[in-house]
């Protein structure tokens, strides 16, 4: 590194050190608004339609997933993991809420 540089990035180094001690403020400051509807995250079930890994995830079974967005559900998979898996593998399933029931109350409490 050129000498002028170090010299430049030293006194930047030490000036974002005022900044965090409180002994200087910042000439600019950055306001990010963050929407404020909370991602609830929403257990569904689907259909296993394709896997990388059948050991981990079996077709045609039915999983509840939780959508993470960007095409990706998380997913407890055969090895009793918490996992990733793209959406694709999946197709989402609108069950009667007696079955929803059902299928929820069956589930080992290890799971839940």
């Amino acid at each position: 590194m050129k000498k002028e540089d170090f010299k430049e990035l030293l006194a930047s180094v030490r000036e974002a050190g005022a900044y965090l001690r409180g002994e200087a403020q910042p000439s600019r400051v950055f306001e990010v608004t963050v929407p404020k509807t909370a991602r609830t995250e929403q257990e569904q079930f689907a259909i296993c339609v394709q896997t990388d890994d059948p050991e981990l995830l079996i077709p045609r079974k039915l999983y509840r997933v939780t959508a993470l967005g960007d095409d990706l559900y998380k997913v407890i998979d055969e090895a009793g993991e918490t996992a990733i898996y793209p959406s694709d593998h999946f197709i989402l399933v609108e069950l009667p809420s007696e079955v929803e029931q059902a299928l929820l109350a069956a589930e080992p409490a290890a799971s839940a």
